[in-house]
């Protein structure tokens, strides 16, 4: 029995319509908004490991499952990280993120995340992407900006304190550039994909005040409500 929490999911009723003065620049939203998204006490989760869960691994093996998921009585779809994964000291986990507004080739390409929320979609399923906003990778393009990473008193960037994740350089929330870019990040799928929230990975080493700020900003556009679970 897995015991988890799901936080800040659902809007007021009074919902902010995107529009062309408020939408964030360069984005465009793919597709309709889903508007069916369950409260928090009727969600019915299912987690996709995508290397797991299908002989191809990637995005198609869930598309082709779908039926069956849904037969289960699944109205979520989480998905693990489907970012392309770091190189330097990597271990090859999918929580080692070098690009968050990339799909991983050995997952698939963003046509396939599409097709994966509209056929969910249509089958009353939200779909939420794995967020992994603590650390990146030691070869994300991040790192050229090193004040946006936690150092130490000789001014290198370390992995999270406390771990023993050396495959991943821990980024520092007292930086609002950084703040910025991951709330952009996390929007661009929103806007690009039509997915419908957010699985906060490690959220516990987060700030919570960044988690407010970014399901606040977030929860602005269009007219749904989203799902963050931590």
């Amino acid at each position: 029995i897995i015991l988890f929490g799901l936080f800040s999911c659902q809007k007021s009723d009074e919902s902010i319509q995107v529009t062309d003065d408020n939408q964030d620049a360069g984005y465009t939203q793919y597709g309709t908004p889903f508007t069916n998204t369950p409260l928090n006490s009727d969600i019915i989760l299912y987690e996709v490991n995508l290397r797991a869960f299908s002989a191809s691994g990637n995005l198609q093996g869930v598309i082709q499952k779908l039926d069956h998921i849904e037969s289960l009585g699944t109205n979520v779809i989480w998905l693990m990280p489907i970012h392309p994964v770091g190189q330097i000291n990597s271990v090859n986990s999918p929580y080692s993120v070098k690009d968050y507004k990339t799909i991983g080739t050995e997952y698939g390409n963003l046509e396939d995340l599409r097709q994966l929320t509209e056929e969910a979609h249509s089958r009353g399923i939200s779909v939420i992407m794995d967020w992994v906003a603590n650390h990146t990778s030691w070869d994300n393009e991040w790192i050229s900006n090193k004040s946006w990473y936690t150092q130490d008193n000789n001014g290198n960037i370390i992995s999270p304190a406390g771990t023993n994740w050396q495959d991943v350089a821990d980024l520092d929330f007292t930086n609002n550039d950084m703040r910025d870019a991951m709330i952009d990040a996390m929007k661009y799928w929103i806007y690009e994909a039509n997915i419908d929230g957010f699985r906060c990975d490690f959220a516990d080493g987060v700030p919570f005040n960044f988690w407010s700020e970014a399901i606040t900003s977030i929860n602005t556009i269009s007219n749904k409500d989203y799902i963050f679970f931590a």
